[in-house]
């Protein structure tokens, strides 16, 4: 699907002067809506500061942050290009920036090491993510663009605010919809990852990691007084991957916010029991997780559309040996490491959850973007300076 020229504009008129915004498509939807809202004097771009405006958020991983960022929804392309023809105040730019140098195999294998001991002798689970990074020559709006059109039965966005910078995603897990009138939320418990081609019974590995999902996010509903019902469990393909997935249901739902944060992280990202997963992947994980693994999403007309942020990375512009405007990119993904789990098959895991949205940024012959040693300290510098298209 081609984003429209006048949305493009408006994209990359945000890029230039740092204006959060959000373009975004949701399941089963290949139109994309765009909103813009400048920051005001307070320097937060801050999604549900008005409790009833629809917006677009986007959390961290660590879920505590003393606020959500995100976009209210107070401007159009057409508004934001006539802001834009004004005089803009000053935009104050992103917090955090994505690392240079990716996970090594190395650290990844001491981290692994690590936590495996514990599992065998306590049982349980810890997802153990990396990164990679990679340069890319292409703009964000055209990653998007060919990104978005792998597939539309995920939650689709581009995003930017100054809390959080730029990240882009297509996530196909589901954490919380709701219902405003009925009172109804969805949820899905998403874990288990194998080739999209395999049709071989499912291994006890992979059941397990589902189970452990499936009855956390069943248990934190029914304590929070609803009444839960669960389906059986199915396969959800992304791509070149799927996943096990069950899905849920609930009723008697109030607090969406408070929902949210209850469930976030689920053990499909963190691990089981949460805090001591959560405790080894502060302690041995090289990287700062940042949006990866929060939640992310829509708040509609009071309907409530979050999903878990994978298959995402964290962009910022960059000038690559001097040169022009290039875009350093963090892709994200993880591993549900259990008792019986392999190391090899883990790192070939997170390889294969990004190797999508890596054969854009490369593009398909590598003559689109640079991965490896090339990309260090000495090469790269971050543009403090925007640079028009």
């Amino acid at each position: 699907m081609k984003i429209p020229g006048l949305t493009r504009d408006a994209v990359n008129a945000c890029l230039l002067h740092r204006i959060p915004f959000a373009l975004f498509a949701l399941p089963g939807r290949d139109d994309f809506r765009f909103q813009a809202s400048p920051v005001g004097k307070s320097g937060r771009s801050e999604a549900f500061a008005d409790p009833e405006a629809d917006c677009f958020f986007i959390n961290f991983f660590d879920n505590d942050e003393p606020y959500t960022a995100g976009v209210p929804f107070t401007m159009d392309e057409e508004a934001l290009l006539n802001y834009c023809d004004g005089e803009i105040a000053p935009q104050p730019s992103a917090e955090i920036r994505p690392r240079i140098s990716p996970t090594f195999r190395v650290s990844y294998h001491d981290a692994f090491a690590r936590i495996i001991p514990r599992l065998k002798v306590e049982g349980g689970k810890v997802v153990l993510s990396r990164h990679r990074t990679i340069l890319t020559y292409k703009s964000p709006v055209d990653v998007a663009e060919e990104f978005f059109s792998l597939t539309d039965t995920t939650f689709r966005y581009l995003a930017y605010t100054p809390e959080t910078g730029l990240w882009i995603g297509s996530t196909p897990e589901l954490l919380l919809e709701s219902d405003s009138l009925s009172r109804e939320v969805r949820t899905m418990a998403l874990a288990g990852t194998r080739q999209a081609d395999d049709d071989t019974p499912w291994d006890d590995k992979n059941i397990y990691e589902q189970a452990i999902v499936t009855d956390f996010i069943a248990e934190t509903l029914k304590k929070e007084g609803l009444d839960v019902s669960i389906d059986d469990i199915s396969e959800r393909k992304f791509i070149n991957i799927k996943h096990l997935c069950t899905e849920i249901t609930a009723r008697g739902a109030d607090d969406i916010p408070a929902l949210l944060s209850e469930l976030s992280p689920t053990p499909a990202v963190a691990g089981h029991p949460r805090e001591t997963a959560l405790e080894e992947i502060s302690r041995y994980e090289t990287h700062r997780r940042n949006c990866y693994g929060g939640y992310v999403g829509v708040r509609i007309g009071g309907d409530y559309h979050a999903y878990v942020n994978l298959r995402c990375c964290f962009m910022a512009s960059v000038l690559y040996k001097g040169g022009g405007r290039e875009w350093l990119c963090n892709l994200y993904a993880g591993g549900g490491i259990v008792a019986a789990s392999r190391e090899e098959d883990e790192w070939n895991e997170t390889g294969a959850k990004t190797e999508a949205l890596a054969t854009i940024l490369l593009g398909k012959d590598g003559g689109k973007g640079i991965e490896g040693s090339a990309v260090n300290s000495s090469t790269v510098r971050f543009n403090d300076t925007p640079i028009p298209f």
